[in-house]
């Protein structure tokens, strides 16, 4: 009987060494687990901090190119930068095309000039940019409202909305601006006829809009579409300009400049000097994007002014 009693205090025994054991390397397993999970988000983060540190360098860099470019119309150059850090084009068109400076890293500038200004371009102007022409009736809603958005009155336009439209039919808790003054592109999104526009097309639309300093709009850089609506010609008329551009541009500056409809207070042939630049780097599967608007033109007390910056 002791015997037996004994055996089974050293089962019992080996059982709870074993089920301890157990639980060791369940602790282990998890503690392994975890640890290369938090390796993996280290190297991650690593990566991500790796590619805005890039974006960041690489901006500063192109500052300098910038700052000792020579421009004409609608292109920067400069050849002075052979053993430069990073190889940027020697010429750049600033109309918004992609430059690739490496494997890993692609960056984009536009002279504003190109784009509309959310303050100073028409209703009309902008409603016609964000549609297409079978949204006819998109396009006066976004006209109509945009103009009761900007009026200090409280009169519905024909295909309009006040106040009580937004709160009555849209639900949104803010008021419309009823003021000039739109504070960002972002704002032209609460807009109604605008708020319809599906966001994957609203990223892409959004791109023909900036907010900063004016600019007189440059007629070497906006695209055919545009230029079209703003000298009233036909879609036909216009591409025959932006080929004429393409291939003679002093040609198509004196083509231009016979137009009755040409009107040189609001626009001309002529960088503005304020640039949207994006710089885009991506490394190991870790991606970074730097989009800021900065104003080259000098001051009493600056080179250039940063209108905006984000870094995502």
């Amino acid at each position: 009987m002791p015997y037996i009693r004994s055996s089974r205090k050293r089962g019992f025994a080996l059982s709870i060494v074993l089920w301890i054991v157990a639980a060791l390397l369940f602790g282990i397993a998890t503690l392994s687990s975890l640890s290369k999970d938090t390796i993996g988000l280290s190297k991650g983060l690593q990566k991500k901090l790796k590619t805005e540190l890039t974006a960041e360098d690489v901006l500063e860099s192109f500052k300098f190119y910038l700052l000792t470019a020579s421009y004409d119309n609608n292109s920067l150059q400069n050849a002075t930068l052979d053993d430069f850090r990073y190889k940027f084009p020697k010429k750049l068109i600033v109309d918004g095309r992609w430059y690739a400076i490496s494997r890993d890293i692609n960056i984009s500038i536009t002279d504003v000039s190109a784009l509309l200004h959310v303050n100073y371009a028409s209703p009309k102007s902008i409603a016609f940019i964000l549609t297409d022409n079978d949204q006819r009736q998109l396009r006066y809603t976004i006209a109509d409202s945009l103009k009761d958005w900007k009026d200090k009155d409280n009169s519905v336009s024909l295909n309009g909305a006040e106040n009580s439209k937004y709160e009555l039919q849209k639900g949104v808790n803010y008021k419309i601006r009823n003021n000039p003054a739109i504070q960002s592109v972002a704002e032209l999104r609460l807009v109604n006829g605008i708020d319809a526009i599906a966001e994957k097309k609203w990223k892409k639309l959004k791109q023909n809009f900036y907010y900063g300093n004016g600019s007189a709009i440059n007629l070497t850089l906006i695209s055919a579409k545009y230029l079209a609506y703003i000298l009233k010609l036909n879609s036909i008329e216009a591409n025959a300009l932006v080929n004429v551009r393409k291939q003679d541009l002093q040609k198509f500056i004196e083509s231009v400049n016979k137009l009755k409809t040409f009107d040189d207070d609001m626009m001309g042939f002529f960088q503005s000097r304020a640039y949207k630049i994006k710089v885009v780097v991506n490394f190991k599967g870790a991606r970074s994007v730097l989009t800021t608007i900065i104003d080259f033109r000098k001051t009493r007390d600056h080179l250039y002014t940063v209108i905006s910056y984000k870094l995502l």
